[in-house]
Formats: structure tokens, C-alpha cells, sequence
């Protein structure tokens, strides 16, 4: 989905209220940007119970920590 899908779907993390599960396996083409804005809308999501990232393509080490970030601070996923 690249960077601009990442950041499209992150906005409609932000206002999501009904959507619960989110597969992106093997998502391949997204970079840093894209793994921020996918964290940031994390950050604020509080629908989303499961995403699945198995597979995906290996972030740099920005788009990992702001992940890793978005991760820790939502408070609705379960896995």
C-alpha cells in the first residue's frame, strides 16, 4: 500500500469507530513515513482490537520506534 496508502489508512484510523481487525500481512513498499503515520493514528484509534503486521516488509529503525510507540500507547488492540 506504500507510504501514501499508510498515511490515507491512518486518517481513517483517527476517526474509525467501528471497525475492529485490520490485515496488512506482507505489505510490502512502506517506509518510515508511512509506518509514523500508521502509529499516529494508532495513538488515537479506539476501535481496533487485532492488526495483523505478520510478514511485512522490515521498517527502517524510525518507523519501527514510532510503531513501537503507536503500539504502546493504544490501549484497545489485543493482538
Amino acid at each position: 500500500i506504500g507510504d501514501e496508502g499508510c498515511k490515507a489508512l491512518a486518517e481513517g484510523l483517527k476517526i474509525n469507530r467501528a471497525l475492529t481487525s485490520i490485515n496488512l500481512s506482507e505489505c510490502d513498499g512502506i517506509g518510515d513515513e508511512g509506518w509514523k503515520a500508521l502509529a499516529e493514528g494508532l495513538k488515537i484509534n479506539k476501535a481496533l482490537t487485532n492488526i495483523d503486521l505478520s510478514r511485512c516488509a522490515v521498517v527502517g529503525d524510525e518507523g519501527s520506534k514510532a510503531l513501537a510507540e503507536g503500539l504502546k500507547i493504544n490501549q484497545a488492540l489485543t493482538s
